[in-house]
């Protein structure tokens, strides 16, 4: 299959380089990285050893129709990167989120319809260096579509054929609702207090907040007919922060680093779609605007 990795960040140029193995993969990503993967291969370390050849490019200008586009770049880039793909010439590619963070699917679809699936993955990965991407886990992916199930089943194929433990979801709105809450509960509070996931569960009182964070949350997904009533995530939350205790949340190092975060779509998109349903969310307001003074600090 030939595939179009598009936002080759850590997850994207993780993701590329385990899919590589089976598949021709094209990596679209900033210059500085894919300099670096031009020139010596993207290097993958940790739980993937390896020297991966791909194609590496800034823009998808001129380049040969894929089978598959696999979206992993920032949330707030999504309908820029649609608008930029619709001036291709291509007709077959099927296109797979696994962003960060509500609405992505919804924009995809506005433009391939029952061709666009949603995921979601809990595979670790980090950028120590241009060109190098370190794994910390292959975790579980998840691919879905309540339109098109036999073709979430061909993508997942062709990444389980990679290695990684890849699950087939038809719910895949409650799948992705699930993540979101679960990055709710911890991204926010990783980037507030400078700690790495697992410190969250050290403290009594900050397993507490995000206890509360995640009921406003499944209180905004039940009113949004997504989750029903019984269906927890806390439990989810934990786990999350527990197999992840060392890795710095991509909230976290944006803020470290000076870039823009995904608050708004991940808390604000909570908080947005409580507003439609009428549901109170004072938590995840405040933990929007805290993260937005950071930012701007």
């Amino acid at each position: 299959m030939r595939i179009l990795v598009f936002g080759a960040g850590s997850l994207g140029s993780a993701l590329g380089g385990i899919l590589s193995t089976r598949h021709e993969v094209t990596l679209v990503g900033r210059r500085e990285n894919m300099d670096a993967v031009r020139e010596h291969g993207l290097r993958l370390s940790g739980e993937v050893n390896m020297v991966a050849r791909v194609n590496a490019r800034e823009t998808v200008e001129g380049m040969e129709e894929p089978d598959l586009i696999v979206l992993t770049t920032k949330a707030y880039h999504t309908r820029a990167v649609v608008d930029a793909l619709r001036l291709m010439p291509w007709a077959k590619p099927s296109v797979i989120t696994f962003q960060n963070g509500l609405g992505n699917l919804e924009v995809l679809r506005g433009w391939k319809g029952s061709m666009a699936f949603g995921g979601t993955t809990t595979i670790g990965a980090n950028l120590p260096e241009p060109g190098a991407v370190r794994i910390s886990g292959l975790g579980l992916t998840v691919v879905g579509s309540d339109l098109d199930v036999e073709g979430a089943r061909r993508i997942a194929d062709a990444i389980d054929a990679c290695g990684p433990r890849v699950e087939i979801a038809e719910d895949i709105h409650r799948e992705i609702w699930s993540k979101a809450i679960v990055n709710a509960c911890i991204n926010p509070l990783t980037a507030i207090l400078k700690v790495p996931n697992g410190r969250l569960l050290d403290s009594q009182t900050i397993c507490h907040l995000m206890s509360d964070v995640c009921e406003e949350c499944e209180s905004v997904a039940r009113a949004a007919g997504v989750l029903a009533s019984g269906y927890g995530v806390f439990e989810r939350v934990k786990a999350v922060a527990r197999d992840t205790a060392e890795n710095r949340s991509s909230m976290l190092r944006d803020i470290e680093t000076g870039r823009r975060t995904e608050i708004s779509h991940i808390n604000g998109m909570i908080c947005k779609t409580g507003s439609h349903h009428e549901v109170a969310v004072p938590l995840n307001r405040a933990l929007v605007n805290i993260v937005r003074a950071l930012e701007k600090g």
